[in-house]
């Protein structure tokens, strides 16, 4: 028998985030959808967050937890997973500077109905003020897992569509099946939705439903600034193909993969040496594996041929963008 309204966990780690937890809050309880909880870990924040967030524990939807040392990021973001009721069905993040609009549980939950191996749900979300619709196409609502999961390799703009973890809805399922996130992985977000896509399917709501914060002092912007993004995307998208045991690839299709991760690292290293950042740069050298490495001067000719045809053109030029990279 199927349950109308199945309990979804929605989950707010925070650390210090009393500049907008609040909004935050304030968005997950103005859900339209009528089965959630709400579980806040806030990780010993010394500001002043557990005060806001005390403020709303008279809702019986939500579960204050606040731990008694700060824990690595990561630890605290596994141990808000781990909190969820067991019989919960999806697992919807959100993150103190994010918001999920109105609409956000109740539309993600229909869609998640169109497949019973929906592993994933995902829809257009605002980053900050810009609309991000993916690469699916108006009035695709389910797609196989692994067939996505083959695009996210080998094309960069399929990454908008499966991005972080606030646009996105996780089966409770699928996250115990395979083990939950990694803690020694700054973007174990991507990597455990990598390997969702490879055992499950993913449902698509065309409409937006979040919103997504991102500044400079963020995690995800200081990752991007250090490297960590370029790094780690060698692991989720090249070293990890062989856990991806539902997608083929053939040897031209791997060497397009290496050759994507090698540009994305090419443009980090030429913008961090333009910074004048040259530890940067060279310290990332070291992370392209060395099956890898041979793509790199291509990949510097075909930035340098792109500044020339902007220099021509008199358009700015610029390495990296100010908007987060998809991992």
């Amino acid at each position: 028998m199927e349950i109308l309204y199945p309990l979804v966990s929605v989950l707010l780690p925070v650390y210090n985030g009393e500049a907008t937890v609040r909004e935050a809050i304030e968005s997950v309880l103005s859900q339209e959808y009528p089965n959630f909880e709400f579980i806040i870990v806030d990780n010993d924040s010394t500001d002043g967050t557990a005060g806001i967030v005390g403020e709303y524990t008279s809702d019986g939807r939500i579960r204050m937890i606040r731990n008694e040392k700060t824990l690595p990021r990561l630890n605290n973001f596994v141990k808000a997973f781990s909190a969820a009721a067991a019989k919960s069905c999806w697992l919807k993040f959100i993150g103190d500077d994010d918001r999920l609009l109105p609409s956000c549980l109740a539309e993600m939950v229909r869609a998640s109905k169109n497949s019973d191996r929906t592993g994933l749900v995902s829809s257009h979300y605002f980053d900050g003020e810009r609309l991000v619709r993916g690469v699916l196409p108006e009035g695709t609502e389910i797609v196989s897992g692994p067939q996505f999961l083959r695009r996210l390799l080998l094309e960069p703009e399929a990454r908008a569509t499966v991005f972080s973890p606030a646009s996105l809805m996780v089966s409770h399922r699928a996250y115990r099946e395979l083990g939950g996130f990694r803690t020694d992985l700054l973007h174990a977000d991507s990597e455990l939705f990598y390997r969702i896509l490879n055992r499950f399917d993913l449902a698509f709501v065309h409409r937006p439903l979040t919103v997504t914060g991102y500044h400079r002092g963020s995690g995800q912007a200081g990752s991007t600034a250090r490297g960590y993004t370029f790094a780690e995307a060698y692991l989720i998208r090249y070293q990890n193909l062989r856990l991806y045991d539902n997608v083929t690839l053939s040897v031209f299709e791997k060497e397009r993969v290496k050759n994507n991760l090698v540009k994305d690292s090419a443009g980090f290293m030429l913008a961090r040496i333009t910074a004048g950042d040259f530890r940067a740069a060279f310290g990332h050298l070291a992370t392209i594996p060395l099956t890898a490495i041979y793509h790199l001067p291509l990949s510097i000719f075909y930035f340098a041929g792109l500044a020339l045809k902007k220099l021509m053109r008199r358009e700015p030029f610029r390495l990296l963008a100010g908007k987060r990279r998809p991992q």
